[in-house]
């Protein structure tokens, strides 16, 4: 939702607070979520369908997080879209086969998606770069880095992992993060191309989820209730 956030836009959070001897200590999970985004309604359940870490799904069981990221960076600012541009070095029309997205130098820089590291090195106009291999076709490029995390070539990386850091090496006019979406070798708009999606629970998994998020359910069906009457009654 980075780009997409609107005026209007709403949310309900159900969260678990920690007490102890009758004080409060914190915060712990997000049992659940609600969030309507442009008219369109989202949730979000917190799940350990393992009795492992927590993990998210929304109502139909379908896991959140995303087998690729559109955006492997925080705290940045797209500054170049995808397509035809005057180049900012060069002075002349080109493709920009990417997205930049502008951040401090040394802001961590994170693996899409599962993968395999099939590049690191110096690539031309790139400068300090990394390739991953996700599978199935699907590949992703990072430009520009100051400094390259400890993976090699070959090295199996998760999403979410750093494999390099912020900088403006290579053609750059100022520190961000040249990011690249590749599918079958030709680049593709990372922000408009069609992620694939995880696998949903189905079958016994699908009922024990249903079952272990159903208190959260309630809960967010009664906040999302008074927020209603209260709009109402102003």
């Amino acid at each position: 939702f980075v780009e997409d956030l609107r005026d209007g836009d709403t949310f309900q959070v159900v969260y678990e607070e920690l007490w102890r001897d009758g004080q409060r200590i914190g915060t712990g999970n997000v049992i659940g979520a609600t969030f309507t985004n442009r008219g369109k309604h989202y949730t979000a359940f917190g799940y350990s369908p393992n009795g492992g870490a927590t993990e998210y799904f929304d109502e139909t069981g379908r896991p959140l997080k995303k087998v690729l990221m559109r955006i492997p960076i925080e705290f940045a600012r797209l500054s170049s879209t995808f397509g035809m541009r005057n180049h900012p070095i060069l002075g002349r029309m080109r493709a920009h086969k990417g997205v930049d997205y502008a951040a401090r130098t040394g802001t961590p820089i994170m693996a899409a998606g599962d993968g395999k590291v099939a590049f690191v090195g110096w690539k031309n106009g790139y400068g300090r770069a990394v390739i991953i291999d996700h599978g199935q076709g699907r590949s992703t490029l990072y430009g520009h880095m100051s400094a390259w995390g400890n993976e090699k070539v070959g090295q199996h990386v998760n999403q979410g992992s750093t494999i390099g850091y912020v900088g403006m090496s290579g053609l750059a006019t100022g520190p961000h993060l040249h990011y690249e979406f590749r599918v079958n070798g030709t680049q593709v708009n990372p922000l408009t191309v069609t992620m694939p999606k995880p696998q949903p629970l189905s079958g016994a998994a699908l009922a024990k989820f249903r079952a272990a998020t159903a208190p959260a359910l309630a809960k967010l069906q009664l906040v999302e209730k008074n927020n209603a009457m209260r709009v109402a009654s102003n």
